[in-house]
């Protein structure tokens, strides 16, 4: 297998390494460092894009729970959460004894 491969390495290897360089700098330079006209807003736009549909979907789904009334009565709903029934997690056993430390 490696019989095979060396010689394939080393032939496009030496092609690589005695090939001439491209002509014309200024030629190269435009073709690989160039944008073409008009893409300097190409990024901008998917962003704006993005931006206008994940924020019209928001607003739709804000309009959606106000109209169904899910926003309505909120002063009410932590009262409710407050009066949830639930094991103390997070008060320590020292302090429950209610011995000074």
């Amino acid at each position: 297998m490696i019989r095979r491969i060396r010689p394939a390495v080393s032939s496009a290897s030496l092609l690589f390494l005695t090939a001439p360089p491209l002509p014309h700098k200024e030629l190269t330079s435009t073709l690989f460092h160039e944008a073409p006209k008009g893409s300097e807003w190409v990024m901008a736009d998917w962003m704006f894009l993005s931006f206008l549909i994940f924020a019209g979907v928001a607003f739709l789904a804000f309009l959606f729970a106000l109209k169904a009334g899910w926003l309505s009565n909120l002063e009410d709903a932590k009262y409710y959460i407050l009066e949830i029934e639930e094991e103390d997690y997070y008060t320590p056993e020292w302090a429950r004894e209610g011995d000074d430390a």
